[in-house]
């Protein structure tokens, strides 16, 4: 199996960020070097966040300890300011009689300083916690907190002040399922955020089979290996409870091993679907057909399988117009040797997608990685946006030649065609969650990158500065719109974007458009086809000071 092998540019010093590492098998595939003006800087340590995920081994490879790693960044206790939670694992066993490590959660500081406040917060997660994601799923202004893992889930409602209680089985949430990436969304248009998780497959690790590598030494197994298990859809009852009905909402498909969970306006018809990236069978699309009804139809949209009808080792998720042709793209991150995937869109809103991969170079940058975290933002305001992408293999042979660790990358559109543009200060590492969030309130969007054998990465978006846009959709009732699709018109220049829920891996987002306006100082027209709603717009729209704007639909 073929690989590319990228290296970066060195740091010249430990405090030195990065200008551009751009590797000679990107620079062959792009044909030129681009000088990037992208600069990112790794600041975890002195933030006062030191995290390192406890994968729990025990020598004999077990499936979870390769998986884990999620990241959440939400306003935790109502200061306006991004607070960030980081899933933990912990012993392997059996799950009993064992203290698993909590799950961490930093209270956002200013100026790029944390505290660890996890004792008072009350939200460790479940045992051998996997992601979050965060929503106010009880509709009282305060943003609550959902954490999948390996043993169990948990349901943490927000007190106020970055205090949580644990709710999950008041709230129906209860399952002993593997629990792996999960969205908040109004999916049936009554007001407040249902919930997706999805699942993966049954491990015992008391029953594992032994599974080998070529060289007769033990490796991780397969999924292939396990039974799946099936997704779960909880309607959200409106009275603090939620109701799993997967089966009569027609997500009762054959199980198919999902790590990533997307919700987006995919199909033209302004109510949000659901997208589900497997590992190892093929992708599920569901198509919203209201009242909390879907119709899977990825295959007649071209998202099942890759251009060659191969099923992806799905893991990371993203959904965006990264090459600015006014077609979205959804970004599935893949295996080794194969490479991140692209669907475009087709012209239309309700178009088919097409496997651009290769023809857009996306294939040949990413080829010699195995992605996991996936977002798509613009990172130095310029208009255009940026594929971000942690790596790490699953299997353990590097002693055979098959690299494990592995360097991020980020993808950007120079000159019509992708580059690898930069990566930030890091060694090889097994990278998994990524989030993506303006940590800082500098308007520029900062990243927040875990590993499985690194400690946590918070990279603060340095970048000169431009104009730039912080863009928030929200309902009659005041949360997220997910699934709204915004036309932004500045600059003489019209680009898409859209408000998704969940994305990247076992990780979440805050619910915020990052839009760099290049040299454009001001914008002249902004149009959103609501979710459950219709289009509005407005035309120069009056932007607060510090370049920040709410726009809320006025009826659905």
């Amino acid at each position: 199996m073929s690989s590319i092998t990228l290296s970066f540019l060195l740091r010249v010093s430990s405090s030195l960020v990065l200008v551009l590492g751009l590797a000679k098998a990107c620079a062959a595939q792009a044909g030129e070097t681009e000088r990037s003006s992208i600069v990112l800087n790794d600041v975890a340590a002195r933030a006062g966040v030191v995290f390192r995920f406890h994968h729990g081994s025990r020598g004999r490879h077990d499936l979870p300890e390769i998986m884990g790693g999620g990241v959440a960044l939400f306003d935790a206790d109502g200061d306006g300011r991004l607070d960030l939670y980081l899933c933990d694992g912990g012993p392997i066993g059996d799950g009993k009689d064992q203290s698993d490590p909590p799950c961490r959660l930093y209270r956002n500081l200013g100026g790029m300083r944390f505290e660890d406040v996890t004792d008072a917060a009350g939200c460790p997660g479940p045992s051998y916690a996997m992601g979050a994601v965060a929503g106010d799923y009880d509709g009282d202004g305060r943003v609550d907190l959902f954490v999948t893992g390996w043993r169990g889930q948990r349901l943490y409602r927000n007190r106020g002040g970055g205090q949580f209680e644990d709710v999950t089985r008041q709230a129906g949430l209860e399952s002993s399922r593997w629990s792996t990436s999960a969205a908040f969304a109004d999916l049936d248009g009554d007001g407040d955020l249902d919930l997706y998780v999805a699942t993966y497959l049954e491990y015992d690790p008391a029953l594992a089979p032994y599974c080998a590598a070529p060289d007769g030494r033990r490796d991780y197994c397969g999924p292939e290996d396990f039974p799946a298990q099936p997704d779960m859809l909880y309607r959200n009852n409106g009275d603090g409870t939620f109701t799993d009905l997967a089966a009569k909402a027609g997500i009762d498909q054959p199980p198919g091993r999902g790590l990533g969970v997307l919700v987006a306006e995919l199909t033209g018809d302004n109510r949000p679907d659901v997208f589900v990236a497997n590992d190892g069978s093929p992708c599920r699309l569901y198509a919203n057909q209201g009242n909390l009804a879907f119709r899977e139809i990825a295959l007649e949209s071209g998202v099942a399988t890759d251009g060659n009808g191969e099923a992806l080792a799905g893991m990371g998720v993203a959904f965006g117009d990264l090459m600015g042709s006014g077609r979205p793209m959804l970004m599935v991150a893949n295996f080794l040797g194969r490479g991140t995937v692209a669907f475009e869109q087709s012209p239309g809103p309700a178009g088919p997608y097409r496997d651009v991969s290769s023809a857009i170079g996306l294939k040949g940058l990413t080829k010699g990685m195995l992605g996991f975290g996936l977002a798509m933002v613009d990172l130095d305001g310029g208009g255009s946006l940026e594929l971000i992408q942690t790596n790490g293999h699953v299997l353990d042979r590097e002693r055979l030649g098959t690299p494990f660790r592995m360097r991020p990358v980020i993808v950007g559109v120079v000159a019509g065609r992708l580059v690898a543009r930069v990566s930030w200060p890091s060694e090889r590492v097994l990278g998994r969650g990524l989030a993506v969030g303006d940590l800082d309130g500098d308007g520029r969007p900062d990243l927040v990158a875990a590993a499985l054998d690194a400690p946590v990465a918070i990279l603060h978006n340095e970048s000169p500065g431009k104009n730039r846009l912080m863009l928030e959709l929200v309902d009659q009732r005041g949360l997220p719109a997910y699934g709204a699709r915004v036309r932004l018109t500045a600059g003489g220049r019209t680009r898409s974007f859209e408000l998704v829920s969940g994305g990247s891996y076992l990780s979440s987002s805050p619910p915020w458009l990052s839009i760099g306006l290049g040299v454009a100082e001001s914008v002249d027209r902004i149009e959103v086809d609501w979710p459950w709603g219709k289009m509005e717009a407005w035309t120069r729209p009056k932007i607060s000071p510090d370049k920040r704007l709410r726009l809320t639909a006025a009826g659905q």
